[in-house]
């Protein structure tokens, strides 16, 4: 009989599972044995703080989040003490600025892409509360307030740093083994989805669909990258070599999306040497992904590209300038190929190649970080009121825990599934501190050997959960909720009225957390598509200023960047649609794509002709391009563009500096375009809901 993912994970675990559970057990009882030995008040912080970074167990992973977990501490820490010296004497304004702390910390959560950053603005609003809540309830005076901090910047820290170094000594799992089966699966499914993208007998939906694997795999390596720098001296070769491969990976589903269209809708153009090239770079794509050798894998590329460079796809005698452009396409889809497997390359041997590479730029929605804030707001406020209205002391942890929640489940593409899933295993978590916590810990010697085996048994099976992404959010509410309600220190006490005081706290507080998220999910689907759809024409009328401050490839790369998360946004969308009406994963890669041209355009035209008429006739074109981009995503053709692109080909054949050949290109170039723009415009007004215009407003960056 086949088990289940999440059953499976407990009946039939492999070695790695059962190492990382006896690692997080190892690092919680030290952390729980150095808090109880330095008279902590409340240990349990300690092991808290631990559990938190064993979501991560790779060494690199762990070294910064412990970092991040630290600096959040102290910075949080130092707000909460400067709250309490000043409002001491006036809770409800203390309380006020601790919301607002809150707030800033939830909004610039959302404007970072690193996990691990998020973690630490999560635990900054975390031990301000900690430090301004307990002496609110305990009416502590100023020494006991700067008592509380320096206790709870101790738990939190000493539970980093024992998870740090378990990571690092027992059984060290490193990052960059994690990275290169993520460049594996880059270089894999990047190549699948070209093969599939160039075949016509290939569906649509099939294709999308591992275009979308594909760049959620490139933001993967690209995110797991900056953790690497961490373990030793080619640390950060393999960090600029990881995220080269995520850039050109990129570019690579933007050139091919575009010629994949051309390839699917216009036949006609497929002449019986071009179809011959595109079976031989299906084949050897086929080819190159079944290769693990990166020498063989340029060599073959190599061949590859010779092939087709003798195939001469883009000389005057190889049929209209539309199908030269196909042909010029096909080349630079190649070379970007090349570049992809020596970056794989670097990964692996990073001290026999070097290259250049810039992490992906970020975009920030300020929309989106308001909501996140407001959101926080209100889980502090409903938490806050609870407490002033019965003076409730359990009420503490329904301020703190919705706070952490949610600003680190802010991130998931569905965060009330992930609070659900917390909610389910937290209520076993309850069942297991009651038995272990509450039965056997109260008839145990009272030794800290007791202790630890008795409290590591469920804090076990919890985190062979939380080593497997399946059972994660279960396991992981499992775990906090466990060591939260059993909280073990020097001087425990065993009331079970205090356990179903804290046991409804935290329930209450995960049920309104998962109610908030359900009532204030963030803007619709809609008001997301038009502010993803204006940013991206936003940033194709600023790439010229961009690319005259910066070099080409300095800003490609920050495109590139700001570009991928509004990419997977219009494919969420994409999804929701039905697959004949699906064109939103296309549009977001072809301005992708349009951002690439555009700085290509300027580069050539740039350097071989920069007369007055040219450069201006230039810049009109490229901001035709973009208006036209723009109009064509609410189901209207902008004529426009092709009359600035008829006066770009006149003015460059007029000036005579630019050779021929080169301005045939750019007129087939403006061919495909015309072609794209249209497909659009019509897919857009077919669309369910054409109502939206960029009128209404823009992403903000």
């Amino acid at each position: 009989m086949k088990l289940g993912p999440k059953l499976g994970v407990y009946l039939t675990p492999d070695i790695n599972t059962l190492r990382f559970a006896f690692k997080g057990v190892l690092a919680m009882s030290l952390a729980l044995y150095l808090a109880m030995l330095m008279s902590l008040d409340r240990p349990y912080w300690a092991v808290i703080s631990a559990v938190f970074l064993q979501i991560r167990p790779q060494s690199g992973l762990v070294i910064e989040k412990g970092i991040c977990q630290i600096g959040g501490t102290l910075i949080g820490g130092a707000v909460g003490i400067i709250i309490m010296a000043q409002f001491m004497q006036l809770p409800g304004l203390g309380l006020m600025f601790l919301m607002i702390w809150i707030c800033l910390n939830a909004a610039v959560s959302t404007l970072t892409r690193n996990n691990n950053l998020t973690y630490g603005f999560a635990i900054g609003a975390a031990t301000a509360a900690l430090i301004v809540l307990i002496p609110m309830i305990s009416n502590n005076s100023s020494y006991g307030v700067f008592q509380t901090a320096v206790a709870r910047m101790s738990e939190i820290g000493l539970g980093a740093t024992c998870a740090t170094l378990v990571s690092m000594l027992v059984w060290p799992v490193r990052v960059r083994e994690v990275v290169n089966g993520h460049a594996s699966q880059v270089i894999d499914k990047a190549f699948a989805a070209l093969e599939a993208e160039l075949d016509p007998e290939v569906s649509l939906g099939r294709a999308q669909g591992m275009t979308v694997e594909a760049l959620q795999a490139a933001v993967t390596l690209n995110t797991d990258s900056s953790a690497i720098i961490y373990e030793g001296p080619e640390g950060p070769g393999r960090a600029r070599a990881a995220q080269l491969l995520a850039q050109r990976t990129l570019t690579l589903l933007s050139e091919m999306q575009v010629s994949g269209r051309l390839v699917r809708n216009h036949s006609e153009l497929m002449t019986d040497s071009m179809k011959a090239v595109l079976e031989d770079i299906r084949r050897t794509f086929s080819r190159l992904r079944s290769l693990e050798n990166t020498e063989e894998r340029r060599r073959v590329l190599n061949a590859l590209r010779r092939r087709v460079q003798d195939a001469d796809l883009t000389s005057a005698s190889s049929g209209s300038h539309l199908q030269r452009r196909l042909g010029q396409a096909l080349h630079e889809l190649l070379n970007c190929a090349h570049v992809m497997v020596q970056a794989r390359g670097a990964i692996r041997h990073t001290s026999t190649m070097r290259l250049r590479a810039r992490r992906f730029a970020h975009h920030r929605d300020y929309l989106q970080a308001m909501n996140t804030a407001l959101r926080a707001g209100v889980l502090f406020i409903i938490g806050a009121v609870i407490y002033v209205g019965t003076q409730w002391n359990s009420a503490v942890l329904m301020m703190i825990l919705p706070v952490i929640f949610g600003i680190m489940f802010n991130r998931f593409p569905n965060p009330t599934v992930m609070i659900r899933n917390v909610l389910k295993g937290g209520v076993l978590g309850l069942v297991a501190a009651l038995v272990f916590g509450y039965v056997f810990l109260a008839q145990s010697t009272g030794f800290y050997e007791m202790l630890a085996l008795i409290f590591g048994v469920p804090l076990f099976f919890g985190l062979m959960g939380i080593a497997n992404f399946v059972t994660l959010p279960y396991a992981l509410g499992f775990s906090i909720l466990f060591v939260i309600t059993v909280q073990p220190s020097n001087d425990m006490t065993f009331s079970v009225v205090s356990f179903f005081n804290r046991a409804v706290a935290v329930i209450l507080g995960l049920i309104i957390l998962w109610t908030v998220f359900r009532l204030f999910p963030g803007p619709g689907p809609l008001v997301m598509r038009r502010r993803a759809i204006g940013a991206i024409t936003d940033d194709l009328l600023h790439l010229w200023e961009h690319s005259q401050k910066h070099s080409r490839e300095s800003t490609a790369d920050w495109f590139n960047g700001r570009m991928i998360e509004r990419i997977q946004r219009l494919s969420g969308h994409d999804s929701a649609l039905p697959e004949d009406e699906r064109y939103l994963l296309d549009m977001g890669l072809s301005g992708l794509n349009l951002g690439h041209l555009i700085l290509r355009m300027n580069r050539r035209i740039s350097t071989n002709d920069d007369t007055p008429r040219v450069r201006a006739t230039l810049r009109r074109w490229q901001y035709t391009l973009a208006r036209a981009y723009e109009h064509s995503a609410w189901g209207e053709y902008d004529e426009t563009f092709e009359r600035d692109g008829a006066q770009l080909v006149s003015a460059l054949r007029g000036s005579g500096r630019l050779d021929s050949d080169q301005i045939d290109l750019l007129e087939g170039l403006n061919e495909r375009l015309v072609i794209t723009l249209r497909r659009y415009a019509n897919l857009s007004a077919e669309s369910p809901e054409p109502e939206i215009r960029p009128a209404l407003g823009r992403e903000d960056n």
